[in-house]
């Protein structure tokens, strides 16, 4: 039997590791070979959390990486995070079902934290590291994962606060 229709793909939660059946196998990835074993994650019911098992000790706190969540072989999903996996994780682990019945965390975050618990096995996670561009804002370089308009943001805004003592009133997340 298949997944159900859904408005959107994320509004069905996998239900057991059956459900990955048709997914593609890490061991045919064509891109494996960049990618090594940064940690796993173990899911905790009774807290509602992905708790994290550091496996590549000296990664886990690079930022900039495209990340593979494997369970049992198969590919459950390719992303990437511009901070360190800890980040990434803590941001997954926002997808509670509390949260989301009051709107307040994301679809995906949701979607991935209720499947991995649901799923209820280990979840290896792969990255691959690219390297971080260089590159000059108002006469500064940079080496980072930020994206250089999200850079150029966070500099303007920086030197504004500290010109201004403020942020501009519509600036709530940065």
């Amino acid at each position: 039997m298949g997944r159900i229709m859904a408005k959107r793909k994320s509004d069905i939660i996998l239900k057991s590791v059956n459900d990955l059946k048709d997914e593609i196998d890490y061991k045919d990835f064509e891109y494996k070979e960049y990618f090594n074993l940064l940690c796993e994650l173990v899911p905790n019911n009774s807290l509602e959390k992905l708790e994290i098992n550091a496996i590549d000790e000296k990664n886990m706190k690079n930022e900039g990486l495209v990340y593979v969540f494997v369970i049992q072989g198969k590919i459950f999903k390719i992303g990437h995070s511009i901070t360190p996996i800890t980040k990434r994780v803590q941001s997954y682990n926002c997808g509670k079902v509390e949260y989301r019945k009051n709107g307040t965390c994301s679809t995906t975050n949701y979607f991935v934290l209720q499947s991995l618990l649901k799923i209820n096995k280990i979840v290896q996670v792969y990255a691959f590291f690219p390297e971080q561009p260089t590159y000059t804002l108002f006469g500064k370089t940079y080496q980072d994962s930020f994206s250089t308009s999200k850079r150029a943001e966070n500099v303007i805004l920086e030197n504004f606060i500290k010109n201004h003592n403020k942020k501009p009133i519509g600036c709530t997340q940065t």
